[in-house]
């Protein structure tokens, strides 16, 4: 089975950072396979790439290493971990994004990397990604144990973000959740999971329900993009199974002039339906 190394970071691909942390992992570890996550997360923004490692994650196999620089105190005295969570390892700085796997209460393990004697020398203050998160992931690649990288530490000392919570009122009909990422087509993620909705309604229902964002209704929720004509907002649920508004064709974030952090609520109550006839 080929050893797999993922890199998420905000470094973009305009300048040399990416390639020179692959350069170090395979100058040490040579079989290692590495898969660009992504390298667009939004500049410092700790929720997206947070958002972003928990949803993809579990498509890897075991024994992945995931490694996730998005660092705005790097060179400070935040601390490097090391999470062990359902087979699969993730390197990350603790300043919170790896919230959403500690949320879960799965995990394995987790250590603060000390092994100093793999970074490389002299250790930059700017760039840990190079010094530190690839030479300790090539190590574990060439089959380091995570014991061996330093410390156990209690998870639940970990940071953690304060993240938007969604509140379901079940006698109202009511979910009320927010945006949580923007992705690059303008579609407006949010943190309502299918699951979360489920408790209202039921799949055969889903063209009774009305989404509210920004004062906009949307009347239903749809199967794919194309299913509205074009121009036209919809919501959906997208591949992660969290609700999604997008525009078809379109730009839902530009058209609606939407930010991070927008309310949405989904509501299922038929006898109100009436009172929305027309509305987009």
């Amino acid at each position: 089975m080929e050893k797999i190394i993922t890199l998420t970071t905000d470094f973009g691909l305009t300048d040399e950072y990416v390639g020179v942390m692959k350069g170090v992992i395979l100058a040490r570890a040579p079989g290692a396979k590495i898969i660009d996550l992504t390298h667009g997360i939004s500049y410092q923004d700790i929720r997206q790439a947070a958002y972003v490692i928990h949803s993809a994650c579990g498509y890897f196999p075991a024994g992945t290493i995931h490694i996730i620089v998005v660092d705005p105190w790097v060179g400070s005295s935040r601390r490097i971990v090391l999470l062990s969570f359902k087979g699969q390892l993730f390197l990350a700085p603790d300043n919170g994004v790896l919230t959403l796997l500690l949320q879960q209460k799965e995990l394995d393990a987790a250590y603060e990397v000390t092994c100093e004697e793999l970074y490389l020398k002299p250790v930059s203050h700017t760039f840990h990604g190079r010094d530190i998160f690839s030479p300790v992931a090539a190590a574990l690649i060439n089959g380091m144990t995570p014991e061996d990288v330093g410390p156990s530490i209690d998870p639940n000392k970990l940071t953690v973000l304060t993240l938007p919570i969604v509140e379901v009122n079940q006698a109202r009909g009511k979910i009320k959740g927010s945006v949580v990422r923007i992705d690059h087509f303008g579609n407006l993620m949010t943190n309502i999971h299918r699951d979360t909705c489920h408790e209202l309604f039921s799949e055969d229902e889903k063209d009774s329900v009305l989404v509210v964002i920004k004062g906009q209704i949307i009347h239903g929720l749809q199967s794919s993009y194309s299913s509205v004509g074009t121009g036209s907002l919809l919501a959906i649920f997208s591949s992660r199974d969290y609700l999604e508004i997008a525009l078809n064709l379109g730009n839902a974030s530009e058209q609606l002039n939407a930010n991070i952090g927008e309310e949405v609520t989904i509501s299922f109550d038929k006898p109100i339906l009436s009172l929305y006839k027309g509305t987009v």
